[in-house]
């Protein structure tokens, strides 16, 4: 797959917020289960937040793109991000 900057910023976004979402699924799951698979789901939870880390790396890593230069990219990984936290203090 061979786009430009541009692609590849918006595929990164679309991942976040995709492991934004599968980790407050992975939340449910561990607060529904019991004995050893709950801790299967904790061990889950833990490596798809080390693949979100990866992803807010990689994110960093981009170099700016002039189009989206009106975009705050950091308020929007920041905004996910909070969101996540937030539900998952609640629990």
């Amino acid at each position: 797959m061979h786009g430009g900057q541009s692609d590849r910023h918006q595929v990164i976004r679309e991942l976040f917020e995709l492991f934004v979402t599968v980790q407050q699924m992975g939340q449910v799951f561990a607060n529904t289960s019991h004995g050893a698979a709950h801790n299967n789901a904790r061990e889950l939870n833990e490596l798809l937040h080390q693949v979100r880390l990866k992803i807010e790396e990689i994110h960093a890593e981009l170099p700016a793109i002039g189009r989206f230069g009106d975009v705050d990219e950091t308020a929007i990984v920041a905004r996910l991000t909070t969101r996540f936290e937030a539900r998952g203090a609640g629990r």
